[in-house]
């Protein structure tokens, strides 16, 4: 029986440029003499994968230097796919900057940019003018009434909002994607949301050719907008199956709702990281119901420029509480000192020991806070209080859950007041704590020497260190 070897070498030749990227290393270590004459084109398949496995389009600044200019322009890029469409396959990671305009326009061009990128984007629209139409024109993911407008404009060198719209259609091994002040840009939304509706609705196609199939992290950042991201980006690309990670900067938004044809929940998203962030507890609310089995959630509190979204961390926990007490294995929540008594009347944090699974907990010991809402040292009525007139709630030891592993407070409060959280900490670990082994305290260290052996008698590492500013 003839096989593969048998072939002439001009032949073979033929097959192993009929190969996909995804087998082509298989392909070569199946055997020695394949491997031999596989040697020209593996070099250039690792040359093409440490060339455009990222793409950064719209950064126009030295640092990128280093990258082909294709990979920072959209409309070169998809000159090089007509081209060569294996070239789709070997980018992982896009990276899209200043995307936004009021128009919903992405231009990506800089003031200052060398004229001769521009020249380039003229010649690619005239070469291969009849190409970048029928790209627009057999892609199922835009609708009817935006095909004429994004036909007309892909060819425009002054305008890649629609290159861009047409590259997430076209680079189906994109694992990483990250959008840095794209608020504006609509129809990049709106292809990221047809794509995963796609997904769902037909999930036995083959995803390796499909857009966004492989999208495991998307990663939202905004600087320009003195607001910030809101949340409500996130959505299209939450519902798409393979989604594991939403990670924010600047996020601000005060509601969250799922599309209205979006009837699952993903069980793959098990991580939500933001930062410098001030979405409310009613925003958290709303995604969390979309999420079968979240596993870490990271939020650092700081109203970004003129957001005026309150610091709700009862809230939020009590969001994840209905939605992921199942499943939630880290806790990360921080942010400011408490500026108002009033908005913590009747907020009480009240106990984690529904997170069966919670191992590890980073936590302000702010959050820890409530005003003496009535009491006999104090005859003062809630609204006259000042802030510094502030009480512990109760112990950590009926607050953590048995799960707990590791905890982190973040110091804030005077060091008595920190103390008063670990009253009968060590002498009740044992029943109520066993698996805690961990203790990290950020900033100064409150304890007295006392309490530092009485914590490290009960199993416990004490660790401590100036909290970053």
């Amino acid at each position: 029986m003839p096989q593969l070897l048998d072939l002439p070498n001009e032949l073979f030749d033929r097959v192993i440029v009929s190969v996909s990227p995804f087998d082509f290393e298989a392909l070569a270590l199946t055997n020695k003499s394949i491997h031999h004459l596989m040697r020209g084109a593996l070099q250039r398949h690792r040359e093409r994968k440490n060339e455009y496995s990222l793409v950064r389009v719209g950064y126009h600044d030295r640092d990128d230097a280093v990258l082909p200019l294709e990979c920072r322009h959209a409309l070169l890029l998809l000159g090089k796919l007509i081209e060569d469409p294996h070239i789709a396959y070997y980018p992982t990671t896009m990276s899209v900057h200043a995307c936004g305009s009021e128009d919903g326009d992405y231009d990506g061009i800089e003031d200052d940019e060398d004229d001769s990128a521009i020249d380039q984007r003229r010649k690619v629209a005239t070469d291969h003018s009849s190409s970048l139409w029928d790209i627009v024109f057999q892609c199922d993911l835009i609708l009817s009434i935006q095909k004429d407008y994004m036909a007309d404009s892909i060819g425009n060198p002054l305008n890649e909002d629609a290159a861009l719209c047409m590259l997430l259609v076209l680079l189906p091994n994109l694992r990483l994607l990250e959008l840095d002040d794209i608020l504006e840009n609509r129809r990049l939304m709106l292809i990221a949301k047809e794509a995963a509706l796609t997904h769902w609705d037909h999930p036995n196609r083959s995803c390796r050719e499909t857009a966004l199939s492989q999208l495991q992290e998307i990663y939202l950042i905004r600087d320009c907008n003195p607001y910030g991201q809101d949340i409500q980006n996130f959505a299209p690309f939450a519902i798409l199956p393979t989604i594991r990670r939403l990670r924010g900067f600047n996020i601000y938004g005060d509601t969250f709702t799922w599309p209205c044809n979006f009837s699952y929940q993903s069980w793959t998203l098990t991580q939500i990281d933001m930062v410098y962030s001030a979405a409310s507890a009613n925003a958290f609310d709303g995604l969390l119901k979309g999420i079968a089995a979240l596993k870490s959630f990271t939020f650092d509190y700081s109203a970004p420029g003129e957001c005026t979204s309150d610091y709700e961390p009862v809230g939020i926990i009590r969001a994840l509480e209905r939605h992921a007490a199942h499943s939630l294995e880290q806790l990360s929540i921080g942010g400011q000192d408490v500026s108002d008594p009033e908005e913590w009347e009747g907020k009480v944090l009240g106990s984690l020991r529904d997170f069966k699974r919670l191992r590890s907990i980073c936590l302000d010991d702010t959050i820890f806070q409530i005003p003496y809402l009535s009491t006999d040292k104090l005859n003062i009525l809630p609204d006259r209080m000042t802030p510094g007139q502030l009480c512990v709630m109760d112990r950590l030891v009926d607050i953590l859950p048995a799960s707990v592993k590791g905890f982190t407070l973040v110091q804030l409060m005077e060091d008595e007041d920190t103390r008063n959280l670990f009253e009968d900490f060590a002498e009740m670990k044992g029943e109520l704590l066993p698996n805690l082994k961990r203790l990290t305290v950020r900033c100064q260290n409150p304890f007295e020497d006392d309490m530092k052996d009485a914590l490290k008698a009960a199993g416990i590492k004490v660790f401590s260190w100036a909290r970053p500013i």
